[in-house]
């Protein structure tokens, strides 16, 4: 008694150790943020300097809410750098996971399919399920679209750059990398997924995309279990990110879409979706029995 008493006080505080360590993690993420927007700042000054008057009234011009915005993408796009290097080398440091790594049954035929229908099948969905809300609650958008609009307006390198490379890869090396591997250590799977899916969706600051990023990362963290490589998240958020940005290009916010077009994206999405889901949280279920059976 007294030492499943003692295991359970270790596990504790193993348990409070990991906790605290994905947090500070969280917050270094955060302070990042900070450090990217005075480095911005400081290069812009500098870009002033030397330019002359013009840069200096470009750097003037930030106050405006137009510019301010693009210049936060700018900010995302440093701080999302700054991120992906160092957890990289958290998630690179997590002693844990094995060493050799079979990439041909981790990206075997049905995981890359599965891959493929969950980055695009999901956003599908996602896309037409914010676009219904947006009709019907047009007011709790408004922050949401705001964000939207930034990245519309940045120049469309600086958008690609971000949303389609480097924010996917810094994301996933933060939540599913660096965080999730911590969460891990002392907590089953399920529940060590949904901490950091938490962690996502706050990550985000905005009540609209901090729900469907907990769902989002939910599933990312289910592939990254189930294929035991950081490569296939990173992969899954590039092809999901692509996709809006293909969707937004197909049926701009002008156009309107008709009842057909959208029950037939609505009913292909959801299929690919429900398929490629299902057998990730098949495969997720027999990963946990088997670390169990193991234990």
């Amino acid at each position: 008694m007294k030492n499943y008493q003692k295991q359970e006080e270790n596990w504790k505080i193993v348990r409070n150790r990991v906790c605290i360590r994905a947090l500070l993690i969280f917050l270094g993420v955060v302070l990042m943020q900070v450090f990217a927007y005075m480095v911005c700042v400081v290069g812009m000054t500098v870009f002033a300097f030397l330019t002359g008057g013009d840069g200096f009234s470009k750097l003037a011009g930030l106050v405006s809410a137009e510019e301010l915005g693009r210049f936060m993408v700018w900010v995302s796009l440093v701080s999302a750098l700054f991120s992906m290097i160092w957890c990289g080398i958290l998630y690179k440091k997590s002693t844990w996971r094995e060493e050799a790594f079979d990439y041909r049954q981790a990206f075997c035929l049905k995981n890359v399919l599965a891959i493929c229908g969950t980055g695009v099948g999901g956003c599908i969905v996602l896309t037409m399920f914010l676009s219904f809300l947006a009709m019907m609650i047009p007011q709790a958008f408004s922050s949401y679209n705001a964000i939207m609009e930034n990245l519309t307006d940045t120049s469309m390198m600086v958008t690609l750059i971000y949303v389609l490379l480097v924010g996917p890869a810094s994301e996933e090396l933060i939540f599913r990398g660096a965080i999730l591997d911590r969460f891990y250590l002392a907590f089953p799977f399920l529940l060590a997924n949904v901490l950091q899916a938490v962690l996502f969706g706050v990550y985000h600051m905005n009540l609209i995309q901090g729900i469907y990023a907990f769902c989002l990362g939910f599933v990312l963290g289910m592939i990254r279990q189930v294929t035991g490589s950081i490569l296939a998240p990173i992969l899954t958020h590039i092809l999901f990110n692509s996709t809006s940005f293909v969707l937004d290009l197909l049926f701009p916010a002008d156009r309107e879409l008709q009842i057909g077009q959208v029950v037939i994206l609505i009913l292909a999405g959801l299929v690919i979706c429900v398929l490629s889901l299902g057998h990730f949280w098949k495969e997720t279920k027999n990963s946990e029995i088997v670390q169990k059976s193991i234990k």
